[in-house]
């Protein structure tokens, strides 16, 4: 059972930092009938990166969510658990999470966890990892849904800076009887239909003014291919225009994501990933001999207890069947793409990887991580 710390830590967040989250974005919950008693688990889309404090402090019961602890310092990691958090590798299976939320389930705990197992780049809710309600249709767990609608606009993962506007969040409950009565596909079918989201596009977040400012600002760690002149990482946030060091293109984003003018990218900034994404199928199709493409002056190091190990300084290059990172003094690392495994995004500025028995961690410093999963997702299509 939880710790009496961890209610005491949980009961404070919900005083001060959730009250404070709930004023500052407005938030608005809906009920759709009444919580279950613990254990269940707790569920929603993933979009800011307070998301557990803004869902779960209409919650009365202390939470265990599930988390990426392996990519936070080790006072984070104090304080996580001090929260009630536990640990998950982040991008590969771990059996030890999944003991840990069985665990708690039968100690009869509330345990959160985010199906798509990150924060969405564009707004819209991810697939599912597979088999993500498969414990509560063993285990026969209610569940309790938090669809929320606005997150995205009011923090998106790429930006510096939060926004004001509104945040909806409905609450449903999955019965414990509800859930016995599904197969187990048929709970996840239910499950991933309520929490889709797609932020930017949304109706009901049409009539919202979200306001801030320099609205573009980080705009580098989603976009790295100009419209107008198709330059790769030449895109930076000035002011609330994206504007690109090479043809100096500009356009204005607002608060709700709309992009002007429209062109070839679209109306919205979903629009532009979109756009973004077939871009980048384009270019791995056609890709011969020649790089794809490459980011300079980054940091990359074994990883070993979760620390860097004889880090290095150069830059990394992506061909259609390797990557090679050269640094001045040193013979360049060569990796094969087709053995690059459990690649992930970690806090908008590492990218780590598994190649063999061997973790790696790059370290972007503000450069455009998103890219690389992008590209190296289509290259092993």
């Amino acid at each position: 059972m939880a710790k009496w710390y961890q209610d005491l830590t949980w009961e404070i967040l919900k005083s001060f930092k959730t009250r404070r989250l709930w004023k500052f974005h407005n938030v608005q919950p809906v009920f759709h009938g009444e919580f279950p008693d613990p254990p269940y688990i707790f569920m929603g889309n993933h979009s800011h990166g307070d998301d557990p404090y803004i869902t779960g402090g209409a919650l009365g019961d202390t939470v265990h969510f599930m988390a990426n602890i392996d990519g936070v310092s080790n006072v984070q990691r104090v304080l996580s658990h001090l929260a009630a958090c536990y640990g998950k590798k982040k991008g590969a299976p771990d059996f030890a999470a999944i003991k840990k939320t069985i665990e708690l389930l039968k100690e009869g705990e509330a345990v959160g966890i985010y199906p798509e197992g990150d924060r969405s780049w564009d707004g819209e809710t991810a697939p599912f990892i597979p088999g993500s309600t498969a414990l509560a249709s063993k285990y026969k767990i209610p569940l309790v849904l938090a669809i929320q609608r606005g997150n995205y606009l009011s923090f998106p993962r790429w930006a510096d800076y939060p926004r004001q506007g509104r945040i909806q969040i409905d609450y449903y409950t999955i019965t414990k009887e509800d859930v016995e009565s599904m197969s187990a596909e048929e709970l996840e079918k239910k499950v991933t239909e309520l929490l889709y989201v797609n932020d930017i596009k949304d109706p009901l977040n049409q009539g919202v003014v979200f306001t801030g400012e320099n609205l573009a600002s980080g705009i580098q760690r989603l976009l790295w291919i100009c419209p107008s002149c198709g330059k790769q990482d030449s895109l930076a946030g000035d002011g609330d225009d994206i504007l690109c060091g090479e043809c100096r293109s500009r356009w204005t984003l607002d608060g709700s994501l709309r992009i002007y003018p429209e062109g070839v990218q679209g109306t919205d900034l979903k629009d532009w990933y979109d756009w973004q994404k077939v871009k980048t199928a384009e270019i791995c199709s056609s890709a011969g001999t020649e790089m794809i493409t490459g980011s300079i002056d980054i940091e990359i190091s074994e990883l070993e207890n979760r620390k860097m190990i004889d880090p290095r300084r150069g830059d990394l290059k992506l061909y259609r069947d390797r990557v090679v990172f050269s640094s001045e003094g040193r013979d360049d690392l060569v990796l094969n793409v087709s053995l690059i495994a459990h690649y992930i995004d970690n806090f908008n500025n590492a990218f780590e990887f598994d190649y063999g028995k061997v973790r790696y961690r790059v370290i972007f410093s503000g450069k455009n991580a998103v890219k690389w999963i992008d590209l190296l997702n289509e290259l092993k299509k």
